[in-house]
């Protein structure tokens, strides 16, 4: 019983409107034949004859109500068919609308995940450069530090002989080891402050780091004293 049931209601679901417009043409010409009949017969008393006038009056008389009647209810039903056709084009129309806009929105999507992937694909590259050019700048600084250690060494250790009664350096080489070991610490804090910049600057591509890193590096070599530049300052390549 379930089953039966269950093939009703799907029967149910897929039956079809009916088409009243059909119903009520058949109904119109059923209706006029019998009212047809029923005035003939009952104005001329007539019933089944055995003449062929009569049949022939009969057939004028049904073709000459019916021809009229015929032809405006195909009238009808050819402006039926056309409102329907009509209508079947507006559907299409409609659907042919909504199939543009959504390959329409898949696309602009598609559009838009391939821009998000270039993008991201740029920001890996633009921050794989800024770690290389921050590595570069932290080996310079490395070796810059440790020359300048070097060098602070050295010079406590011409101050030390000198206090400890031994030919010392004179008060001419003392300051111009002491502005040495100055510029050496000029540089290295502007170093510092470069790698910092390069840290947390926005850049929206390759070129502008590097632009940026050569730019900062050309003004610290600027700075850097001739009498250093000559074998101690940084060199930018």
């Amino acid at each position: 019983m379930m089953q039966d049931a269950g093939q009703e209601s799907g029967s149910s679901r897929i039956k079809k409107p009916t088409d009243w417009f059909s119903v009520s043409l058949v109904a119109v010409v059923v209706l006029s034949v019998v009212v047809s009949l029923i005035t003939y017969m009952s104005v001329f008393d007539a019933g089944l004859s055995s003449k062929a006038d009569s049949w022939s009056a009969f057939g004028s008389y049904i073709g000459g109500l019916f021809g009229p009647l015929i032809s405006f209810l195909t009238l009808l039903a050819i402006l039926k068919t056309i409102a329907l056709q009509k209508e079947l084009l507006d559907t299409q129309r409609h659907e042919f609308d909504e199939m543009q806009r959504l390959q329409t929105k898949t696309l602009d999507s598609q559009l838009a995940q391939i821009g998000r992937a270039n993008a991201e694909s740029d920001r890996r590259v633009v921050e794989e450069t800024r770690l290389n050019v921050l590595k570069t700048l932290e080996n310079y600084s490395s070796a810059l530090q440790a020359e300048y250690e070097i060098k602070r060494r050295g010079f406590e250790t011409l101050l030390k002989s000198g206090m400890d009664g031994k030919a010392g350096p004179t008060r001419d080489q003392i300051d111009g080891m002491h502005t040495k070991l100055s510029d050496y610490e000029t540089c290295l804090a502007a170093l510092t402050m470069l790698y910092s910049e390069l840290c947390f600057n926005d850049f929206t591509d390759v070129g502008s780091i590097k632009d940026y890193y050569q730019s900062e590096m050309s003004g610290i070599w600027a700075k850097w004293p001739p009498a250093t530049k000559d074998g101690d300052g940084p060199k930018v390549d």
